[in-house]
């Protein structure tokens, strides 16, 4: 990651919830640009990768937190990205990285702020927190004696569910603008893979003219709303 403003992960085992899932994938939000046609297939394959487990799985919820600069100020995330894209969200899978959950979000570019990514490109996206297989999360943290409770068995069909405090779930077919970055060699994602740079650098599509930034980290002031031209002037 970025060392200047993706740091790193602390995560904070604040509550183990037993609870369902239910797939949200058939989300029908929709972008005035769905029909862009495909220029570049810049996606990229996961070495393991997992779904939302069926809702008779056991699933732990663990609420995490990152530390992040920036958090809501938008033309600061804007300067230190490489793009500032407007995406349909094509693909949500999960996958796990040195026993800690990401998500991966293939997406379709219906429309470019800043950097070098077109129109109808699609690249894939990555943030932290998703499903992960409870044993794979032991392997990286090696703090099996949190789950004494379970058995291997037990263990072996488990999953967590890691959440980035405060954040909202990325869904199949969200109309979003991603401030990203292009993932450093050194990172162990995907080489060709693309990382937002904070979750408040991901606004949601209100409509064609307003976009909402989701702020988690101030006790007053939650959400701001910026026009088309807002986000323009501020790309300049």
């Amino acid at each position: 990651m970025k060392k200047a403003f993706l740091l790193s992960l602390v995560l904070i085992m604040t509550c183990f919830t037993v609870t369902s899932c239910k797939d949200t994938s058939n989300n029908t939000n929709n972008t005035s640009n769905a029909n862009v046609g495909m220029i570049r297939d810049l996606s990229v394959n996961l070495e393991r990768s997992y779904s939302v487990p069926s809702s008779d799985s056991k699933v732990l919820e663990v609420v995490s937190e990152t530390d992040e600069f920036y958090q809501d100020d938008l033309k600061k995330l804007i300067s230190v990205s490489d793009d500032v894209i407007r995406v349909t969200v094509q693909n949500v899978t999960f996958t796990s990285y040195e026993g800690v959950a990401w998500t991966k979000s293939d997406v379709l570019i219906t429309d470019t702020f800043k950097g070098d990514l077109k129109i109808g490109d699609v690249i894939s996206v990555f943030n932290l927190g998703g499903y992960i297989p409870l044993s794979d999360h032991i392997e990286g943290h090696d703090d099996a004696f949190r789950f004494n409770d379970l058995s291997a068995e037990e263990i072996e069909t488990t999953f967590l569910k890691e959440t980035i405090d405060g954040e909202k779930t990325i869904e199949k077919s969200d109309d979003l603008i991603l401030c990203v970055v292009r993932t450093p060699e050194d990172s162990p994602l995907p080489n060709g893979a693309y990382e937002r740079v904070s979750y408040s650098g991901q606004l949601y599509a209100e409509d064609n003219e307003e976009f909402i930034q989701i702020i988690t980290d101030s006790p007053g002031v939650t959400e701001k709303t910026y026009s088309y031209d807002d986000i323009k002037e501020m790309t300049k």
